[in-house]
């Protein structure tokens, strides 16, 4: 039977939360839920409000913080410890009353330059938070921010940090989480991280997250999907925005639909997407690839005996079904947009 790990992806919320979407989430069937940041509308009254129905959240929940939570950072994180503390405690008393054991601590996690394990549908995942505050634009945002909370003062510094979490993963597959996605991926204002609030438009990804995407796959980790916003859709120009596409056998997936409550004639709505991770697939590519290797080895030891042909063919074959076990297990990470109207 295929087990199916599913992780709710929240976009930037610009205070569009609050405790209809807790009850929701709470009570929703998702292993994990992931934040791209962005919490408040800019003041710290909305900030820290988002913050304390956040806290509330019974879910493992992961809180990138986005350039607007800067100057409310350190209230931001105090609501959400103090509302995990008092989670904490109200799940202590009900184990007490039950005569249950609970664990001592609640859920919701800020991250930033950070790995943290995770088991999913029955396998070891490693999310990597990378770097918080990302205004993008080939720009290192808030520095002394950054070099007071992280000990990271430039590009160069985030490029090293966060290859070094890579380096740290303890599995071979990883998800990423992020403000701003990686540079790379287009320069349309349409595209995932593409500028639309320029005229000549351009790149508006991260250098130093590609670098560390880039040094993942020649240590030869799986970066099962990078998740994360700051680039709205629709653009400034009324225009959708593509939120998900493949590269490098990568899922890249911007939820940032702002805002993300909004409503019609009939319904008020709010925008997610999950992400679906599966072993099925996996377990084929897994097969694929030791078909792919013997395949090799038969054809190799012909080429030994025969012309060099042989062995180039016997390499090409190899390369041919190693990218269809690595396609393979790319398509057991599936994402797709779910809107909720608030009656359900």
């Amino acid at each position: 039977m295929t087990e199916i790990a599913r992780i709710a992806l929240i976009g930037d919320l610009h205070g569009s939360w609050d405790d209809w979407d807790s009850r929701y989430f709470n009570a929703s069937d998702y292993a994990l839920l992931l934040f791209t940041g962005d919490l408040g509308s800019g003041t710290r009254d909305n900030g820290v409000r988002i913050a304390r129905s956040l806290g509330r959240l019974a879910k493992p929940a992961y809180v990138m913080p986005g350039n607007n939570d800067v100057r409310h950072a350190p209230e931001i994180a105090a609501e959400i410890g103090h509302q995990r503390g008092l989670f904490a405690l109200r799940r202590i008393g009900a184990a007490v009353k039950a005569g249950m054991h609970m664990p001592l601590s609640g859920q919701v996690r800020l991250c930033g330059y950070s790995v943290h394990p995770l088991e999913l549908a029955g396998r070891s995942i490693t999310l990597l938070a990378a770097r918080p505050h990302a205004l993008g634009g080939g720009d290192f945002s808030y520095p002394e921010r950054l070099s007071s909370s992280y000990g990271v003062s430039s590009m160069e510094a985030s490029a090293r940090r966060l290859r070094e979490l890579v380096e740290s993963a303890p599995s071979e597959e990883l998800l990423v989480l992020a403000h701003n996605g990686p540079s790379g991926l287009g320069s349309a204002a349409t595209d995932p991280w593409g500028c639309d609030f320029r005229a000549e438009a351009g790149d508006w990804g991260d250098a130093d997250l590609a670098d560390a995407l880039a040094h993942a796959r020649k240590l030869g980790k799986r970066v099962l999907a990078v998740i994360a916003g700051h680039m709205h859709s629709p653009t400034c120009g009324g225009d959708a925005r593509t939120w998900q596409l493949r590269r490098h056998g990568t899922l890249y997936v911007n939820p940032a639909r702002v805002p993300r409550i909004f409503e019609d004639a009939r319904a008020k709505y709010r925008h997610h997407a999950v992400l679906e991770i599966g072993v099925e697939a996996r377990g084929c590519a897994r097969e694929q690839d030791v078909e792919a290797r013997g395949c090799a080895r038969e054809q190799d030891d012909e080429a030994r005996g025969c012309a060099r042909e042989q062995d180039v063919e016997a390499r090409g074959c190899a390369r041919e079904q190693d990218v269809e076990a690595r396609e393979q297990n790319v398509e057991s990470v599936v994402v797709r947009e779910v809107l909720v109207q608030e009656s359900e």
